[in-house]
């Protein structure tokens, strides 16, 4: 028996639609592969639909949200949609196979489509013997099954399990170190200090489709360069790369870049995965917070007149909040931001100080909370403010860990670090230095640095005061005890 079918079919007025492995029966609305049912949503189900019927052009994400939606939605609604349908098309974003998305125009479908394999009782009128059906239905069992393995092996590459930076040269390995495949960074770009390596690289499901991509902020050693985050599929395909750029100024001139990498945090929500990136001027100050979509579509979400070193996402029983800490120049502390996952553009308290007013560009926003973080004697005798380095979950609360000495200072005893600490919604409870405090202390005491003795230090002896900023923008003190210093 021949099967006649056609290389290319309209479909528009037939129930059924072939595609790949796949049928999509309009009136019944559902998507089958082989005999077995594929669960779609039904606006998933209709972008998909919607994609075959106008297959031959490309179709702009803004015409489905308003054939689909009606126009009621945001576009990474479509785009949610999309990564649905992909995922049960077992579909690779950076290989299609079914949808192609065409960078700043939308997608276009682009499998073979043909109507449905003929019943092999029609024809003649004559119904075949059973053992005929049966090897009919085991042919096409078998053909399933065979392009099915060659579409696992071709289009499910193993996992990446490992990154490593060695100059300008990206290799990522699979879980017992052999190499996978390897990207040119580019000139210019080179391996990041120890310290940033972790965060530097991170390996993550960014589309929803049980696939892992790799995202890569590239090390400029440069300060007069710009940096660059990339964004690879498993198989190591380039799929965007992300430029930090932000137009809002200062009322310092000049501080409109180039930017560096500070941190980055990936986040998921009701499965939509968001990037989140912080990045300073290469002189330290303005830093900026940005959102970016699984496709690299930025948006600015936070402005601060200093540097941010840190990110990390909490859940209370108010929300969703990304918290950045850094330092404000303007107040010359320490800051801890609290950042609504879904607010809009925010700016940090404005700046007594002109030079640190933002003077265009300024996010219209405030953060949920912004606090002040009091500076210690040892930090204010060795540097010209504190910063805010690192956030911290605990049992039953967070903890902000802070730089009290220079980096690298020879102090005898090292560089003790402050702690303060939160709630879990980030109330002020406590505040505490590391070991090795007093014995800084003292060497500042010989230096003439510091002008009482530990023991009749008043800093030890009093609340520590935090200065937080609430949404409306009214400021407030908060006192909270000290963990006597040691050492």
């Amino acid at each position: 028996m021949t099967l006649n079918v056609p290389p290319e079919y309209d479909g528009s007025d037939q129930p059924v639609t072939c595609f790949g492995e796949f049928q999509l029966d309009r009136q019944l609305r559902s998507l089958r592969r082989g005999t077995e049912r594929a669960r779609l949503a039904a606006k998933p189900f209709a972008t998909l639909e919607f994609l075959i019927r106008n297959r031959h052009r490309v179709v702009a994400k803004t015409e489905l949200l308003r054939e689909v939606w009606g126009g009621q939605q945001e576009i990474n609604t479509v785009e949610q949609a999309v990564r649905q349908v992909r995922k049960v098309l077992e579909d690779d974003q950076s290989d299609p196979r079914y949808i192609e998305t065409v960078p700043g125009q939308g997608y276009r479908f682009i499998a073979e489509v043909h109507g449905p394999v003929p019943d092999p009782t029609a024809g003649d009128g004559r119904p075949r013997s059973r053992s005929t059906l049966y090897a009919v239905a085991a042919g096409i069992l078998i053909v399933c099954l065979a392009g099915f393995a060659v579409s696992r092996l071709l289009h499910h590459p193993e996992p990446v399990a490992r990154l490593i930076v060695n100059g300008g040269s990206l290799a990522a390995m699979n879980v017992v170190g052999n190499g996978l495949w390897t990207h040119e960074l580019g000139e210019g770009f080179g391996a990041p200090p120890l310290r940033e390596a972790l965060w530097r690289t991170r390996i993550e499901d960014l589309d929803g489709d049980g696939r892992r991509e790799v995202l890569v902020a590239a090390f400029s050693a440069d300060p007069s360069r710009t940096e660059q985050l990339f964004c690879f599929s498993a198989n190591g395909k380039m799929l965007w790369r992300y430029q930090p750029q932000a137009d809002v100024e200062f009322g310092t001139p000049g501080m409109n870049g180039p930017w560096s990498f500070k941190d980055i945090l990936v986040t998921s929500r009701k499965d939509v995965r968001t990037i989140w990136i912080a990045f300073a001027h290469s002189v330290w100050w303005p830093s900026f917070v940005v959102r970016l979509s699984a496709a690299g579509i930025p948006r600015l979400v936070f402005a601060n007149p200093g540097t941010i070193t840190s990110l990390r996402k909490i859940e209370t029983d108010s929300g969703s909040y990304i918290l950045a800490t850094g330092v404000n120049n303007a107040y010359a502390r320490a800051f801890v931001a609290m950042l609504a996952e879904d607010t809009p553009s925010a700016m940090a308290p404005p700046a007594t100080q002109p030079g640190y007013r933002c003077a265009r560009g300024c996010p219209g926003g405030r953060p949920y909370r912004y606090i002040l973080l009091p500076r210690s004697e040892v930090s204010a005798a060795l540097l010209p403010y504190s910063v805010g380095e690192e956030i911290l979950t605990r049992p039953g609360g967070l903890t902000v860990i802070t730089a009290e000495v220079p980096e690298g200072n020879l102090i005898p005893g090292g560089g003790p670090s402050g702690f303060f600490y939160f709630s879990n919604d980030l109330h002020p409870e406590g505040a505490a230095y590391a070991d090795g405090y007093r014995q800084v202390h003292q060497s500042l005491e010989r230096r003439g640095l510091i002008r009482h003795s530990f023991k009749d230090c008043p800093e030890q002896k009093s609340p520590a005061i935090l200065d937080v900023c609430d949404e409306n923008g009214h400021w407030s003190q908060v006192a909270v005890p000290r963990v006597p210093a040691s050492n």
